[in-house]
């Protein structure tokens, strides 16, 4: 939930406060982009989560952080833009340090029988926290002063992440710096050479389940005839509230298949709404139902792929945080990559066009990993891990 929240202060909140101050939208549009870079290169910063504190310490580190930074930008709504950018960026920097210590704690403390469920409450609270602090945000700025809807955003991003405190972890033993380093890089370099590494990762940079619409739903209501509230219900907290549904239904499935026939279903299901609403009448009825069960499909997926995701890690005692961040970052590249798509077919052949590609894009792409997880996929997933030589790591000091 710290995540989400903290999210929508950067894609919801901020733009909606800048418009009102007579920002012009690509200028919005830019601080967004710069805002989200660490998105896709933080596991070049997570090894911090692998040393020193304890995994819930960090969580509440970076939630207290990006709490900060978003009570200041709120604040200092009428500051230049490039003083907010920077400060946006410091705290996403920051923000995605609680993806590393979560899915670290997620690897080592959670029984491989539980990881779905475990999935689908990590993402439920992503999807959720973001869309009902977006809404939450969006109606207090209503009414509000701006310093106390600054606190309030700051207190939904860092005060659920008090239940870190709950969290039982076994210390780490206490190494020198020069033999923790090797311990982290011998994980780092097991966890590349693995076969079933190889296997997540066709999973996770193909775009089944990327659920790229979602950037796109608010764009394209005016082509479905949806009026100015419905596009905000159905792009807002019901369609954020939806997809945190579909990971918890997504965790149970998870739990009693196998996790990549599970991925792959989930794009299946993505396809038949996004073909519903290619193919549909251009209606509110055809953009609000078609949404709302792709909404539900990304949510499955989205679990999916953390449940694979942890599945392919195992448990790696101490390059856990870095390991998650290097598999997890993967998955957003499809995410851009089918965003650029979609728009394109927009371009060509309006919302038709956007929908029919991202149906096709995830019904190709999960019939090929069905057959994938059938054959080589089982096969790579079972295999023993590499084995490099064995590091000798010295008792802990009592």
């Amino acid at each position: 939930m710290p995540y989400g929240a903290f999210n929508a202060v950067i894609t919801v909140l901020m733009p909606f406060l800048l418009r009102k101050h007579g920002v012009p939208v690509d200028r919005i549009a830019g601080m967004v982009a710069v805002s989200a870079i660490p998105n896709f290169w933080y596991f070049l910063w997570s090894p911090v989560v692998d040393i020193g504190f304890l995994r819930r310490t960090w969580v509440l580190i970076a939630a207290g952080v990006s709490a900060v930074c978003a009570w200041i930008a709120i604040v200092w709504v009428t500051a230049s833009l490039p003083q907010l950018t920077a400060l946006l960026f410091a705290g996403n920097i920051f923000s995605m340090l609680l993806s590393s210590s979560c899915g670290a704690v997620l690897s080592t403390t959670i029984h491989p029988l539980a990881r779905g469920r475990a999935s689908g409450w990590y993402n439920a609270g992503n999807l959720g926290g973001g869309a009902l602090g977006a809404g939450a945000a969006i109606w207090l700025a209503g009414f509000m002063p701006i310093v106390g809807l600054a606190f309030t955003s700051a207190a939904m991003v860092f005060l659920p992440a008090l239940a870190a405190l709950a969290i039982f972890e076994e210390p780490s033993p206490h190494l020198a710096p020069a033999v923790l380093f090797r311990a982290l890089g011998r994980d780092v370099w097991e966890l590349l050479r693995a076969p079933a590494t190889w296997a997540g990762l066709v999973f996770f940079l193909s775009p089944v389940g990327s659920a790229a619409i979602t950037n796109l739903i608010s764009s394209v209501g005016p082509d479905y005839h949806a009026s100015d509230a419905q596009v905000a219900w159905v792009s807002g907290i019901a369609g954020g509230l939806l997809a945190a549904l579909g990971c918890m239904l997504g965790g149970f499935i998870c739990d009693r298949m196998s996790r990549m026939a599970a991925y792959a279903l989930a794009g299946l299901l993505s396809a038949v709404f996004s073909a519903w609403m290619a193919l549909g009448k251009a209606s509110p009825f055809t953009y609000t139902g078609g949404y709302a069960g792709y909404a539900l499909s990304a949510g499955i997926a989205y679990a999916a792929f953390t449940a694979l995701e942890l599945e392919v890690l195992g448990k790696r005692r101490h390059a856990a945080g870095t390991a998650y961040s290097l598999l997890g970052s993967s998955g957003n590249l499809p995410i851009s990559y089918m965003t650029w798509i979609d728009g394109a077919a927009y371009k060509r052949s309006g919302a038709r066009g956007l929908m029919g590609a991202d149906a096709l894009a995830n019904a190709v792409g999960a019939l090929l990993l069905l057959v994938f997880a059938g054959t080589l996929g089982r096969r790579w997933l079972a295999a023993e891990p590499l084995q490099s030589n064995p590091l000798v790591l010295p008792p802990p000091k009592v």
